[in-house]
């Protein structure tokens, strides 16, 4: 409009020059969240660009036939006729839309490779935000002595996970240490990295104070690991101050354990984005957000291509269970529960407080099963309502004939207890020789998820009644109950790491 029209002519080429530099600046700037949005805006800008082009060359080619009668506008141009000026416009844009079409599915493919956290529901990452006046999504609060390596880790983790993620870490962020309460009071969310000492530190004894007298949103993560400066939860709660610990321990505040094993180290990783998540404006009017990340075993819909019988011994408490839930949750397993072998292509071996202790007939049928080359698929357990122990126990109720035969050498796979079960399962199922399933969708991903919490709870509930029965029948008159321990891995994370 502000280009007269007699100029029609200069009005294409303000035109041209416009477009040119809006694809420059979409390509630069890239203004939409998915990849291949980019891509595409960037190719119909080109297109349009391509278009404007060609109106050019039409607008040159009518101007030298009107104006210059005997000339041949293909002395300047290179075309003799209008049609083949359109023609080839048609072409370099469709050429240009095919292949930018190309380049926006790779892109998206590649995209979805990428270990991020995602939405489950949307399988895009998640949009965050912060409150007003705040700096930080999460603060990470510690004790230098057994906290530092576990915390630089976690966000180093985070924020590959979440790409955009603020986390305030002492040794990154901190320049007053008198200041401890404004970097409280400028984070969205506190982690209390629960370890040997923490309670007892002055520094994290005001960061605590601070964070729950300015009523901020906390995320509990405990050190598990014992050589690492690990304890029960109860034992940390033992040295938290009475006065604080209901504000911490009684409030529902989100609880995940710290695991050195990737697979179930993202776990733990995925709770505190999911906690921190629903603690941000975009997210205050959800109760939970469950995520995802491609490629994690839990969330691949897995079956058995080839025929696959799993022979649970009689002999091996809680063997049996453990078999019959990976057969019902991932299809093609069959599972075997007779005296001997038989046809079995594997043979589990569940490794518990009870293993070599309370059958004789286990050490013999291990041996036998190693002598015939039959595959043992090893899961060590680690809830203590099941049996969990330390790995090391092992070595010390094993007779010394297979651990010197090499029975240890291959890797047994930890089954841990609650989010972090779905993992043991998948892991123990890849080990039996499951492939991901050539039709999966997110509605089978869904419904192996529930099946596997089902499914875990119920192994649970009878495990714990087969103990209770135990317990009572054992003629101490003791009886077997609950304690606050009952969801954390026994097993040091060393241990477990040595033989995941």
């Amino acid at each position: 409009l502000l280009i007269p029209e007699k100029n029609a002519f200069l009005r294409l080429v303000v035109a041209t020059l416009i477009c040119s530099c809006y694809a420059v600046v979409l390509a630069v700037v890239r203004p939409y969240k998915r990849v291949e949005d980019n891509v595409l805006a960037v190719a119909t800008s080109l297109a349009l660009l391509l278009l404007f082009l060609g109106t050019n060359w039409t607008t040159i080619f009518l101007g030298i036939e009107e104006r210059y009668q005997g000339a041949d506008p293909a002395d300047v141009l290179g075309f003799g006729k209008l049609n083949a000026i359109v023609d080839t416009m048609i072409v370099l844009v469709a050429v240009a839309l095919v292949f930018f079409l190309i380049g926006a599915v790779v892109a998206a493919r590649r995209v979805a490779k990428i270990p991020t956290v995602r939405l489950v529901s949307t399988k895009q990452p998640p949009e965050l935000s912060i409150g007003t006046d705040l700096t930080w999504h999460l603060f990470l609060s510690h004790i230098w002595s057994t906290g530092q390596d576990a915390v630089g880790n976690i966000k180093s983790e985070l924020q590959l996970l979440v790409p955009g993620l603020k986390i305030f870490l002492d040794v990154d962020d901190l320049k007053d240490i008198g200041s401890l309460e404004e970097y409280i009071q400028h984070s969205q969310v506190i982690l209390f990295f629960l370890s040997c000492g923490y309670f007892r530190s002055k520094n994290c004894l005001r960061e605590i104070r601070s964070s729950l007298e300015q009523s901020k949103p906390i995320v509990l993560v405990q050190e598990a690991d014992p050589a690492k400066g690990g304890a029960t939860l109860q034992a940390l709660r033992d040295e938290c101050p009475e006065n604080l610990q209901p504000d911490i321990f009684e409030k529902g505040w989100a609880h995940t354990i710290y695991m050195r094993i990737q697979e179930f180290q993202r776990v733990s990783l995925k709770t505190i984005v999911e906690a921190v998540l629903l603690c941000s404006p975009n997210y205050l009017n959800q109760t939970s957000l469950p995520l995802c990340v491609p490629g994690e075993p839990e969330s691949q819909p897995l079956a058995f291509a080839k025929d696959t019988m799993l022979w649970a011994s009689p002999a091996n408490a809680g063997a049996q269970l453990l078999a019959e839930e990976i057969a019902t949750t991932f299809a093609g397993l069959t599972v075997s529960t007779a005296e001997a072998p038989g046809p079995a292509t594997h043979m589990l071996l569940y490794l518990n407080e009870d293993s070599f202790v309370s059958d004789a007939r286990l050490a013999e049928q291990v041996k036998q099963a190693r002598q015939d080359r039959l595959k043992i698929v090893m899961a060590h357990e680690n809830d203590p309502d099941l049996g969990g122990c330390l790995f090391s126990r092992f070595f010390e109720v094993t007779p010394q004939e297979l651990i010197a035969d090499g029975l240890y050498k291959d890797l047994a796979r930890s089954c841990f207890p609650g989010r972090h079960h779905p993992v043991s399962l998948a892991l123990l199922a890849k080990d039996l020789g499951a492939t991901p399933a050539r039709s999966g969708s997110v509605a089978s991903v869904s419904r192996l998820s529930a099946s596997i919490a089902e499914r875990s709870s119920r192994r649970f509930l009878r495990r714990r009644s087969s103990a209770t029965a135990t317990t009572a029948g054992d003629g101490t008159g003791g009886e077997a109950t609950a304690s606050v321990d009952s969801v954390e891995p026994a097993a040091s994370a060393e241990a477990a790491q040595e033989h995941v």
